[in-house]
């Protein structure tokens, strides 16, 4: 076809479309389940590439720049830069693995594994029509449904179906695939030339989504969508003989805190940052629905990383748990609450960027249920497992510390979208004195055998596998 063709096709295709891409080593503490020799990141801790999706030009970011190398500090910087109207969307972090690698003297081919992609896509169409609704107050009918408030998200009215969110943002959807299709064209290079195609083993690639509103077209639902990936660094394993790839090694146990206040009061615990509802202290929402993923919280949650309470700077706490009051509480009078028993009526809900499960002795799993977290693709990933083995499974409501108390916890681990599941082997209460002072343990792991936690990382894995969306990727040298 002609150029001047070829040019209109890519830029129908890829209109209101910003691509910023970055390829790097995570420098934080990532363990995929995944068996392979951390030495083989040392030639990608140098891949660095940003790109415009309507010019395909890819362009390397120097090393020196730090903001931009890791997800959360890229959609930091979008959201300084352009504003909260404007600069704050709807994203998503998909895993990629790349399976099947190699290189001749014209081309190099890469087979990759998309983690839930259709899962992504529709949580990127709710998400982004809750917050566009917030914003600028268009429903579905037309009318008013909401305001924009202060900088933040407002209250909402309800979140159409997966069929509908599709079809609104399909043109959308055909863009962030396109996206996506350039990130791993790069990443499928960067691997190349890194020499890692003679290594049998599956190199991870976590990729970010981000849909923002466009300041051009306010009363349109089309999002600027931008993508970020990132090569997720391993956990050293030890070398064997019979390191079977498909099997995939459990990750280094965590210890969890839980994000509660200095003063254990209900009016302390409702001033904390929070991913959606109602901040007493923000005088904002910082989302308005438990099942909208909004690039806010990336930086809202920087108070709950405080290394002076909640996650020291040594990398002692690998997470940090939600709360929250029972339903039957959170209506009382909060300054007669009893003080001394608060922590023990607490729900536990998720992680920062994870879900929570608790493992009982009976058996059963228990994770909070949808309307009180976001359900990640991990956690979808276990309960369609569970289930079909016929397991009893309760996601009606959040585990409690009142169970933890009556000795009914039996295993504890977090689920994400990269390191798959975590087990935990103890959560801890953040001492009140700040800085130097000793945090009290409130429950700690009976053994470091983690058996049923295993037994779901490895029927999850397989079944992620089985799920991913496969696609080949051949491209040619530079």
């Amino acid at each position: 076809c002609s150029q001047n063709a070829m040019l209109q096709f890519m830029m129908m295709a890829r209109r209101h479309t910003a691509l910023l891409l970055s390829i790097v080593s995570l420098t934080t503490s990532i363990h995929p389940c995944l068996a392979f020799s951390s030495s083989i990141h040392n030639d990608l801790s140098s891949s660095s590439f940003s790109a415009q999706a309507d010019t395909l030009q890819v362009h390397q970011i120097p090393q020196s720049d730090k903001l931009l190398s890791s997800a959360r500090g890229w959609i930091e910087h979008i959201e300084q830069r352009d504003g909260p109207k404007y600069g704050v969307g709807a994203y998503t972090v998909l895993r990629c693995d790349a399976t099947t690698i190699s290189s001749s003297n014209d081309e190099l081919s890469c087979v990759w594994k998309i983690w839930g992609e259709d899962f992504h896509m529709d949580r990127l169409s709710s998400s982004f029509q809750t917050l566009h609704t917030n914003l600028f107050g268009v429903t579905d009918g037309g009318g008013e449904g909401s305001f924009y408030y202060g900088g933040g998200i407002t209250s909402m009215s309800g979140m159409g179906s997966s069929v509908q969110t599709q079809s609104m943002f399909a043109n959308s959807i055909v863009e962030t695939r396109d996206v996506i299709n350039v990130l791993l064209e790069q990443a499928t290079k960067s691997i190349c030339s890194s020499n890692l195609q003679y290594y049998e083993g599956t190199q991870t690639l976590m990729l970010t989504i981000l849909w923002t509103p466009s300041s051009s077209t306010q009363q349109s639902s089309a999002p600027l969508v931008r993508g970020h990936a990132a090569f997720a660094a391993s956990a050293p394993q030890p070398p064997s003989s019979n390191n079977i790839v498909d099997e995939p090694h459990l990750p280094p146990p965590i210890t969890a805190c839980l994000a509660i206040p200095n003063q254990l009061t209900p009016e302390a615990l409702s001033v904390l940052p929070r991913r959606h509802g109602m901040n007493l202290n923000l005088q904002r929402q910082v989302g308005s629905s438990a099942s909208a993923k909004v690039s806010s919280w990336c930086r809202i949650r920087r108070p709950l990383e405080d290394p002076n309470r909640y996650k020291p700077s040594d990398g002692s706490v690998g997470e940090v748990i939600l709360v929250r009051q029972p339903e039957t509480e959170r209506g009382t009078n909060i300054m007669t609450y009893p003080n001394d028993n608060f922590i023990e009526t607490l729900e536990l809900l998720e992680g920062l960027i994870s879900n929570l499960f608790v493992v009982y002795q009976d058996g059963s799993v228990r994770t909070a249920p949808v309307g009180s977290v976001l359900p990640g693709y991990a956690r979808h990933l276990i309960l369609q497992e569970l289930n079909e083995r016929g397991m009893k499974v309760d996601s009606s409501k959040p585990p409690t510390i009142q169970d933890m108390r009556d000795g009914l916890w039996s295993e504890v681990f977090v689920t994400s979208a990269i390191r798959l599941v975590v087990p935990v082997e103890r959560i801890i209460v953040p001492a009140a004195n700040g800085a130097g002072a000793v945090h009290h343990v409130l429950w700690e792991a009976p053994n470091d055998e983690h058996r049923a936690t295993k037994m779901i990382q490895s029927a999850m894995y397989q079944r992620g596998c089985n799920q991913a969306t496969v696609k080949h990727i051949v491209t040619l040298h530079d």
